[in-house]
C-alpha cells in the first residue's frame, strides 16, 4: 500500500488540476448497499448536474465510471468522454442490493474492523480500489501534461484554472483518491460526506 500511494504523490503536475465529481442521485431505495448496481438517475438530477459541472467540463478531458449514473452524465456533458473500468465504485460482492440493516453485524464488523485489506464475501478490498485508481492517476497525468503543453481557452471557474481533467465518479473512488494525492492513510476520507453531481477541486500543488 505504501508502494501505491508513494506512486501517486509523485505523479507530474496536471494542467489546471484535477476535478472530481459524484455521479447523480441515484434512484434506489434507501439504505441499500450499491457499488457495482447498474443505476439509474432522476432526470432532473442529471440536468442540475450537468450545469454544475460544464464550466469545467467545456476545457477539460472528461473520464468516468461505465456505472450508468456516471457515464449518462459524462456523455451530457462531453460526447467523446472516456469511460474507463478503473473509476468504477467498489464492488461489495454478496451485500450487493442487499440492505445495509439486514447485513450480520458480526461480518460487517469483520469488514469494517479490517478495512483497508478486507472485502464484503465475493467483493474488492479497498487496498485493490486503491491500487486501480492509483493506476488511473498515472495513466492520465501524461495525458493531462501534454495537454498542457497546447494551448487551451480561458474559463472562470471560480478559485480553481480550468481544469486538464474531469473525473466522474463515485463516492468510495473519490474518497481514496483524495486520499493516495494528499499522501494520508486511505479512510482519512471516509467520515466525510462527498455531494451529489458537485465538483471538488484538487489543488495543484498535491498533484
Amino acid at each position: 500500500m505504501k508502494a501505491v500511494q508513494e506512486n501517486a504523490q509523485s505523479l507530474a503536475t496536471m494542467h489546471g488540476g484535477l476535478i472530481l465529481a459524484r455521479h447523480p442521485k441515484p434512484v434506489v431505495e434507501a439504505g441499500v448497499c450499491y457499488g457495482r448496481m447498474d443505476l439509474a438517475c432522476d432526470a432532473s438530477e442529471v440536468a442540475d448536474a450537468v450545469a454544475r459541472l460544464m464550466p469545467y467540463a467545456s476545457v477539460a478531458l472528461v473520464y468516468a465510471s461505465p456505472a450508468r449514473r456516471c457515464r449518462d452524465l459524462a456523455l451530457r456533458l462531453d460526447p467523446a468522454a472516456r469511460i474507463d473500468e478503473r473509476l468504477q465504485e467498489l464492488d461489495f460482492g454478496a451485500w450487493e442490493g442487499v440492505r445495509w440493516d439486514a447485513i450480520a453485524q458480526s461480518d460487517f464488523d469483520a469488514w469494517a474492523n479490517g478495512l483497508p485489506e478486507t472485502a464484503p464475501p465475493g467483493g474488492e478490498t479497498l487496498a485493490a480500489m486503491a491500487a486501480r485508481l492509483s493506476a488511473w492517476l498515472a495513466d492520465v497525468s501524461g495525458i493531462a501534461s501534454e495537454a498542457g503543453r497546447r494551448p487551451t481557452p480561458p474559463v472562470e471557474t471560480g478559485t480553481c484554472a480550468a481544469p486538464a481533467i474531469l473525473a466522474i465518479t463515485h463516492a468510495g473512488p473519490i474518497r481514496v483518491l483524495r486520499a493516495l494525492i494528499e499522501g494520508l492513510p486511505l479512510l482519512t476520507h471516509f467520515s466525510q460526506p462527498v455531494p451529489y453531481g458537485a465538483a471538488i477541486e484538487m489543488a495543484k500543488s498535491k498533484l
